[in-house]
């Protein structure tokens, strides 16, 4: 991993609400998501925290905190279209490579990977 990527997630962690998991649960295909993510939303709310950034059943879960208040108003929205915008990014983004991915199952595990490479091996795609 380049220098550039740890710095910018480790700063990302710093971040996270005492009490979560000090990590960023997701592959290295995703890291610049993730990362490109946090400086939109940096961007609108320098304070914002974090409660998890993780895969779940093939998609980007990024759960976040505004820093002044959890009322629903523009700011949040705001953030929240953000957010939306990366998680579908990253659904149509390999979590192992970064390239083009597609979602995939096997016996009820999914991921989003590159169909054609040896990180699908034993995956269909969900259709």
């Amino acid at each position: 991993m380049e220098i550039e990527t740890q710095i910018a997630l480790e700063r990302i962690k710093k971040k996270i609400t005492p009490g979560y998991s000090y990590s960023i649960d997701v592959g290295p295909g995703w890291y610049q998501i993730v990362i490109d993510c946090d400086r939109e939303l940096s961007a609108i709310d320098p304070d914002y925290t974090v409660q998890q950034i993780k895969e779940k059943y093939g998609g980007l879960r990024y759960y976040f905190s505004r820093s002044k208040s959890n009322a629903y108003d523009e700011t949040f929205k705001k953030m929240c279209d953000v957010v939306d915008k990366y998680e579908d990014l990253a659904s149509r983004t390999c979590e192992v490579t970064g390239g083009p991915g597609v979602l995939m199952v096997s016996s009820g595990w999914y991921k989003t990977v590159d169909p054609n490479s040896e990180h699908s091996e034993g995956f269909t795609a969900v259709e």
